[in-house]
């Protein structure tokens, strides 16, 4: 994984901890619904982050964010615990951040695909537009991800067996 991909918890508001439901069980220690800070939450760090898999919570160790959370908080000049008002627009952002990151990252792993010249132009023109997505929040709030899932679906016709 590229560091563009890479979550980067020390320039994140929590939000993975904060945005995100689970469920008490085999990956969890507890119930936590959405929207809500997660009770091992310390500011924006994991009072229990060393001990996360012994603590029973694999699922937080497992979760990859894939950069959404630094690439939000960066979008936004406070944070939910600065104003909680902004957790709505957050946990928002966050959401459609995550299928960006996880477009963008089958779009950059599709260019090592034998693709015809204007797929491969096409590939390059959809990695652009999620690339400046990616930066702008009023465009984060617009973006349709169905085409571009489609089109994804569309490049096995290029993979040779």
């Amino acid at each position: 994984m590229t560091s563009e991909f890479a979550s980067d918890c020390s320039n994140c508001a929590a939000l993975c901890c904060m945005a995100l439901a689970f469920d008490a069980g085999e990956m969890f220690g507890h119930d936590k619904p959405a929207g809500l800070p997660c009770h091992n939450l310390d500011g924006f760090s994991c009072a229990i982050h060393a001990q996360l898999p012994e603590s029973g919570y694999r699922g937080c160790v497992a979760f990859e964010c894939l950069g959404a959370g630094q690439k939000v908080t960066a979008l936004f000049e406070q944070t939910w615990r600065d104003q909680p008002r902004l957790a709505r627009p957050m946990i928002e952002a966050f959401r459609q951040m995550r299928d960006v990151q996880e477009l963008r990252q089958m779009l950059k792993a599709a260019a090592a695909l034998p693709l015809p010249e204007d797929v491969a132009a096409e590939r390059q023109a959809w990695e652009t537009e999620l690339t400046e997505t990616a930066q702008e929040l009023a465009a984060l709030a617009v973006f349709d991800p169905a085409p571009l899932r489609a089109w994804l679906k569309g490049l096995a016709a290029h993979v040779t067996r």
